[in-house]
C-alpha cells in the first residue's frame, strides 16, 4: 500500500491495514509512506514491512537530487520484492501517488480512476475504483479502493502503537508539573496553519485556558515544535502557570494526549492522533468539511460556524468541553455502580493499547 500525504491522512488509513490482513492472513503486507508519517505506521501489527522515503520539499537533504536518489533506492528495494499488488490510497487521484504505485513494479495496481485532466497518467493503475461523489469520512474514503477487490472490515478502528518509553515520558511530564492523573486534565493544543487559512487566534487559546483555570480544571498547553517559543511567550505574558508540552516525536506527543481527559484543537493531524489513542476531542472546524475530516469514533464534539475558525467563540468551546467532562464523569459513576469498572479497559476498548 502507498500513502504519500500527511499525518492525519495516514492515521485514517490504518483501518485499511487491518482489513487487508483480515482478508489475506498469509500475505506479505507492506506500506510506503513519507518520513513525516513514519511513526504513525511504526509498530503496526498488521504490516510486515514499512518503506519510508523523504520528500524533497521537506528539506532533510540540502540537495533535491539527493532526496530523489534516496527515493529511487527505496523504490528499487520495493521492486526487488516482486509484489503482486500495489494499492494507492488518496481521497482524489494524485499523479505523485500513482507514480509511486507504478514504480513498485507490481503487475496489479489499484487506485482511483483519474479525471480527464490527468488521463495521460492512466497507465499508473490497471485496476480502477471510481471516485466517490458524495462526502464521506476519510476512513471510508481510504477503504473505498480496497472494496474494488472485495476487501472491507466491519469494525473500523484507528491504530497507533505506543511504547513504554513514550508513556513514561508523558508520565514524567505530569509528575514534573504536579498534574494529578486521578482528576480531569484538559490539553489545549495551539495550532496555526496560516497558509491554509486554518487557525484560531492565540488570544482565544489563552482566554480558554483562563476559563479552565477559573474552574480549577488541570490544564496543559501543547503545540508544534516550531511554535513553542511563541506559545511559551504568550503564556508568560498572560501570567498563566500552565505547563507547555511539545515534542519532535509523534509518539511521545500521542502518549501525552492519551493521558489527558480531553483534547481541544482545530482540525488537523493532532486531532486524528487524539482520536487514535482514544482521547475525546473538542474539534474546531472552518472551511474544511467535518463530514470528511471529523475525529473518527464516538465521544467527540465538532464545532463549526462557517468557514472561519474564529467565528467559534471561547464560550462555545468552553461549554462543549465542560459538557464532555461532566458526561464522562457521569459515565464513570454509572460504570462503578454497575460493577463493571474500568480496570483493564482503554478509552477505545482493549484493542488500541
Amino acid at each position: 500500500m502507498v500513502r504519500n500525504d500527511n499525518i492525519g491522512d495516514v492515521v485514517c488509513t490504518t483501518p485499511c491495514f487491518e482489513a487487508l490482513r483480515e482478508s489475506f492472513p498469509e500475505a506479505f503486507i507492506a506500506v510506503l509512506v513519507c518520513r513525516l508519517t513514519e511513526e504513525v505506521v511504526a509498530g503496526n501489527p498488521f504490516l510486515d514491512k514499512i518503506y519510508v522515503y523523504d520528500k524533497a520539499k521537506h528539506g532533510r537533504y540540502k540537495s533535491v537530487f539527493t532526496a530523489w536518489w534516496k527515493q529511487f533506492k527505496v523504490l528499487l528495494d520495493i521492486r526487488s520484492q516482486h509484489f503482486d499488488l500495489a494499492i494507492g490510497i488518496r481521497s482524489e487521484f494524485s499523479p505523485s501517488l500513482g507514480w509511486l504505485v507504478y514504480a513498485s513494479g507490481a503487475p496489479h495496481r489499484l487506485g482511483l480512476k483519474p479525471p480527464k485532466k490527468d488521463k495521460k497518467f492512466s497507465f499508473f493503475y490497471n485496476i480502477y475504483a471510481e471516485p466517490l461523489k458524495q462526502p464521506s469520512h476519510e476512513v471510508e474514503r481510504s477503504l473505498h479502493a480496497l472494496r474494488k477487490i472485495g476487501v472491507d472490515i466491519e469494525k473500523k478502528r484507528l491504530f497507533l502503537k505506543l511504547m513504554a518509553e513514550n508513556r513514561k515520558q508523558a508520565l514524567d511530564f505530569f509528575s514534573k508539573h504536579h498534574i494529578q492523573r486521578n482528576k480531569p486534565v484538559v490539553c489545549v493544543n495551539f495550532s496555526r496553519r496560516l497558509e491554509e487559512g486554518r487557525y484560531w487566534s492565540y488570544e482565544n487559546y489563552v482566554a480558554l485556558i483562563k476559563r479552565f483555570l477559573s474552574e480549577d480544571i488541570q490544564t496543559v498547553a501543547s503545540c508544534a515544535p516550531d511554535e513553542a517559543r511563541i506559545v511559551e511567550g504568550l503564556l508568560k505574558v498572560s501570567d498563566h502557570t500552565v505547563p507547555l508540552y511539545w515534542s519532535r516525536s509523534l509518539k511521545n506527543f500521542a502518549a501525552l494526549i492519551e493521558e489527558c481527559s480531553l483534547f481541544v484543537t482545530i482540525d488537523g493531524g493532532p486531532m486524528h492522533i487524539a482520536a487514535a489513542v482514544g482521547t475525546p476531542v473538542v474539534a474546531l472546524f472552518g472551511k474544511i468539511d467535518p463530514r470528511v475530516w471529523a475525529p473518527w469514533g464516538e465521544g467527540h464534539a465538532v464545532l463549526r460556524k462557517g468557514n472561519d475558525h474564529n467565528l467559534i467563540s471561547v464560550d462555545d468551546v468552553f461549554g462543549a468541553a465542560i459538557k464532555m467532562l461532566r458526561d464522562r464523569a457521569a459515565l464513570k459513576v454509572l460504570e462503578h455502580r454497575s460493577g463493571r469498572g474500568l480496570a483493564g479497559m482503554t478509552k477505545n476498548g482493549p484493542f488500541t493499547r
